[in-house]
């Protein structure tokens, strides 16, 4: 494995910009070397900052990860759940059901594009590390809260569902983030036909 190349140190950095550097170089890092093989040495030299600015300007390597996972979700560092952005809202409030299905398709790429290598990396590491065991947990409820909102959605806006809202939730989890990794990620499909596909998907298997 080749080692990984340091960034310079940055003996000043302006106010308030210790954190983005932070957990940018951390989503670099447990993306491609994973959380449990990433030091807080890592990142900071990855981020170009003295190791104790981590724990200053974020926390300890725990914090870190729950931030650059939250951040990998939601697509920004603002204090906005993910069921309260617009891009997440327009899938739920939709009317036609098929158009949310599209909706919601684009919204599942979007956050694996952006999250579902650090995803692979906490799933690996929070068997054998209780931190990111937490924020592994963690994650799953809020997932399954989210589709379980999408499944509900979904009940009131057509009576062609084939399942009802559990087995629709269910359906849900089961095709993300694990199948964009494997076509995806492992495979090498490119984002458009993964999205193409996961419509078409969705349709035929939640709708009559």
């Amino acid at each position: 494995m080749n080692p990984v190349k340091k960034r310079p140190y940055r003996s000043t950095i302006r106010r308030g910009d210790a954190p983005e550097l932070i957990c940018a170089a951390a989503y670099r890092l447990f993306s491609t070397k994973g959380y449990l093989a990433t030091s807080i040495d890592d990142i900071a030299a990855e981020a170009g900052v003295a190791r104790p600015t981590i724990f200053t300007a974020v926390g300890p390597k725990s914090t870190v990860l729950r931030q650059v996972v939250d951040q990998a979700l939601a697509g920004d560092d603002e204090p906005v759940p993910i069921a309260q952005r617009p891009w997440w809202r327009e899938a739920i409030d939709e009317p036609d059901p098929e158009r949310s299905i599209h909706l919601h398709a684009r919204n599942m790429c979007l956050i694996n594009q952006r999250a579902a290598l650090v995803l692979r990396a906490l799933e690996t590491a929070a068997s054998v590390d209780a931190d990111a065991a937490e924020v592994w947990d963690r994650f799953q409820h809020q997932r399954h809260d989210g589709l379980r909102e999408i499944a509900v959605a979904l009940s009131r806006k057509t009576d062609r569902l084939r399942y009802d809202e559990d087995t629709v939730t269910d359906t849900l989890w089961m095709l993300t983030p694990d199948a964009y990794l494997r076509l995806v990620a492992d495979t090498g499909w490119p984002l458009e036909r993964f999205q193409d596909w996961l419509t078409d998907v969705l349709l035929r298997l939640l709708l009559d």
